[in-house]
């Protein structure tokens, strides 16, 4: 990875347990892609814990050029400007499962783009 991770907290204080989280769904995620331009999570909690309140995490990865291009033409996105990154977005009760759920979304998706990639 080019970038250090950025992670972000919003109407909130930094969280050690959720950012704990981040670091280690981060660290295993490169396990599996190690070609990261860029990592950056933003976590938001809610300013009131009402029922039904979810806390949102958003996880942008940046691309190296190569595989920007096959990620664009796979999504079907040609050529256009800013396909060098990719965002994924997860909503939960708990902040920490938010993480969980959002890097799970990313880890199939990239699974995928790599899958069909080596085999176009």
């Amino acid at each position: 990875m080019i970038s250090p991770l950025r992670i972000e907290f919003q109407k909130t204080r930094p969280i050690d347990a959720v950012e704990s989280r981040v670091r280690q769904e981060f660290a295993e995620f490169e396990r599996f892609y190690d070609r990261l331009t860029s990592c950056r999570v933003e976590v938001e909690t809610p300013e009131h814990d009402r029922r039904g309140s979810l806390c949102k995490v958003r996880v942008d990865f940046g691309l190296p050029p190569e595989d920007a291009l096959a990620w664009a033409e796979l999504r079907g996105l040609g050529g256009e400007k800013g396909v060098d990154h990719f965002e994924i977005k997860a909503k939960r009760k708990d902040a920490s499962m938010a993480v969980h759920a959002a890097f799970n979304v990313a880890r199939r998706r990239l699974k995928d783009f790599v899958a069909s990639h080596k085999s176009g």
